[in-house]
């Protein structure tokens, strides 16, 4: 009997001992392994970095639950953990939220200043609208204050020489329009201005602006010399326009300059640009040696000077007929200038026949000096 007892006795102290040796050994809670994956997130360090007191908040109750835990109370340490856990992702939500606030902020500021600029350029644009409108309204009025006054009726030698008058202003009026031909094919407003143009042709050349006219018999209309002087007027303005379009800087006075440094020609200016007169350049229809020489050297001259085009102007001291001649006469003098190395493109003939004297036909000794040839370098600038 008193074998057994002693082993019972012996059973119970080794179970006792076993169970001792199990409370010494505390389970691992999950709640705490979780705890440790959470925090050593990438999102968890950003909460740490733009939300720090929440993250130092998920960091006390994180030391809590594993001082808990160390001490035995697992139901402590696993709610002190979930409430670590829920901490680490309040310092996210809180750094999420800063960030969206700061983008919102930077947004704001920039539509603040995109608002701002729109009602800067709205104004500027208002006020060059206004600019552009009073500058047409001062314009419209130069261009009124440039044409003729309105001319009374007049007959007998007076009415003749309006007529010519009208006829050498219309021939002005088409080599200015065709000087804005040269600077832009598509100048604005020279298809409406040559349109103009040859209606009044047709006008002078029909008996509306005859001496026998008197005065404005017709209805009220309009002398022929006040359309001619309007027609040249809206050419010019034409012209002006198409070389503000062009953008092309001034060379006219450095080519006058070099022309007559040359002491070879007498160049002169007027609205087109640089003209050189050429006089006995012809034999019949065909060039003399002399004229050859001179539109060549011409030609060579507008070949340097490729900002410019060419006007070539053909003038006869008397109405010539056929007008035949006049067009091969024309056609020799481009032909020379091309040769030179003038491009073709930049080449435009003129037939101004006998409308654009510069003596009195009237005058025999001295009328042959209408006849001529006007070689113009029209300045694009």
């Amino acid at each position: 009997m008193s074998q057994v007892r002693g082993g019972l006795v012996a059973s119970v102290a080794w179970m006792a001992m076993a169970g001792l040796g199990c409370a010494t050994a505390p389970m691992r809670v999950p709640s705490l392994d979780e705890v440790e994956r959470v925090r050593t997130t990438e999102a968890a360090q950003e909460g740490a970095q733009r939300a720090p007191d929440v993250f130092a908040r998920a960091e006390r109750e994180r030391g809590i639950a594993l001082a808990a835990h160390a001490s035995g109370d697992d139901v402590a340490a696993k709610l002190h953990a979930e409430r670590a856990i829920a901490a680490y992702g309040h310092a996210l939500v809180v750094a999420r939220l800063a960030v969206a606030i700061a983008e919102q902020a930077d947004a704001q500021h920039a539509l603040d200043e995109a608002t701002t600029q729109e009602q800067s350029l709205e104004a500027s644009r208002a006020n060059l609208e206004s600019e552009a409108d009073d500058l047409s309204e001062r314009a419209r009025i130069a261009r009124e204050r440039l044409l003729p006054a309105p001319s009374e009726a007049a007959l007998g030698e007076r009415a003749t020489a309006r007529l010519a008058a009208a006829r050498s202003l219309a021939v002005e009026a088409r080599l200015l329009c065709g000087a804005a031909r040269l600077v832009g094919a598509d100048a604005p407003g020279v298809v409406s201005a040559e349109g103009d143009l040859a209606k009044l042709d047709v006008d002078l050349g029909h008996g509306r602006g005859s001496p026998e006219r008197g005065a404005k018999g017709d209805g009220g209309s309009a002398e022929p010399i006040d359309e001619a002087g309007a027609a040249r007027a809206r050419c010019l303005d034409v012209l002006i326009r198409a070389r503000r379009a062009a953008g092309q800087d001034g060379r006219a006075d450095t080519l006058l300059a070099e022309l007559s440094a040359s002491g070879e020609w007498s160049p002169v200016r007027d609205e087109r640009g640089v003209i050189v007169t050429l006089r006995g350049v012809f034999r019949g229809v065909e060039l003399s040696d002399d004229g050859q020489a001179r539109l060549k050297t011409l030609g060579q001259v507008a070949a340097a000077h490729p900002g410019f085009a060419v006007q070539v102007v053909l003038h006869d001291s008397q109405p010539r007929v056929p007008i035949d001649s006049d067009t091969r006469r024309a056609d020799a003098a481009v032909k020379a200038l091309v040769a030179a190395g003038t491009p073709a493109a930049r080449i435009k003939a003129e037939l101004a026949g006998s409308l654009a004297p510069v003596v009195d036909p009237a005058d025999a000794t001295f009328r042959s000096r209408n006849e001529r040839v006007d070689v113009v370098f029209v300045s694009g600038g």
